[in-house]
């Protein structure tokens, strides 16, 4: 699957998508600028998180991987329980470091890779900061970090309204997927190589199209929003 061309309002690149949403430098919690806190890294699977800054939550796809014999419901329930949580947008980073090319990390707001004119979309989105890095091509991955569950779920609601705005005019717009998604923190990749690396991070692609039907050994997991779907399928 190709992550689509999400959010005319919000996007820009992926291989004709980029969403954009501005990190502030600083804030209460002590996440800042290139030292954000870090609070064990990435936790993911049973819960636990790893010393080393990047947790032990990724591994295989637990989709296609772990689960399949023990039946949809076992799947369903170790993809769900397999998708990392940073904390941090600079623990978001390190993480997807582990499984992409991820150059220059940055939660800069003044890094010349963002997309400024996104700005206003900050808290209708629900995220709360932004990173960006070269994946060693020619294109930015960018991570959007929401404020936790609450901030998750109102990026997943924003992102399944600018589906069906766009699918006024074309009823498979986004038929693909869109964002790959953790439980605070959401991910754009530039590029099919990229793309193919999340597939083993423990990340899930979320898709807000209901004409949307899984084939082959694709299998779904409910979103937190009702008519949004959660796929293990990573294709470029």
């Amino acid at each position: 699957m190709i992550f689509p061309a999400p959010l005319r309002t919000l996007a820009a690149v992926f291989a004709v998508v980029a969403l954009a949403v501005t990190v502030s430098a600083c804030d209460e919690d002590g996440e800042r600028e290139g030292g954000a806190s870090d609070q064990g890294g990435v936790s993911g699977g049973s819960g636990t998180s790893g010393g080393d800054g990047a947790g032990d939550a990724g591994g295989a796809n637990p989709g296609r991987n772990g689960g399949a014999s023990g039946g949809p419901e076992v799947r369903q329930k170790m993809m769900l329980d397999n998708m990392p949580e940073a904390g941090t947008v600079m623990a978001a980073g390190e993480y997807l470091q582990r499984f992409t090319t991820c150059e220059r990390y940055s939660i800069d707001p003044s890094d010349e890779r963002y997309y400024p004119m996104d700005e206003k979309f900050d808290a209708s989105w629900g995220v709360r900061f932004r990173g960006t890095c070269d994946d060693g091509g020619h294109g930015y991955i960018r991570v959007f970090k929401t404020d936790g569950t609450d901030g998750m779920e109102r990026f997943q609601s924003a992102y399944k309204a600018d589906v069906a705005e766009r699918m006024k005019r074309d009823e498979r717009a986004a038929i693909k997927g869109g964002f790959a998604i953790g439980k605070d923190f959401a991910v754009i990749a530039p590029d099919g190589g990229t793309i193919r690396d999340l597939s083993a991070s423990g990340l899930l692609v979320l898709n807000c199209n209901p004409n949307f039907r899984p084939t082959g050994d694709v299998a779904t997991a409910p979103a937190l929003v009702d008519g949004c779907v959660l796929t293990d399928e990573f294709v470029a």
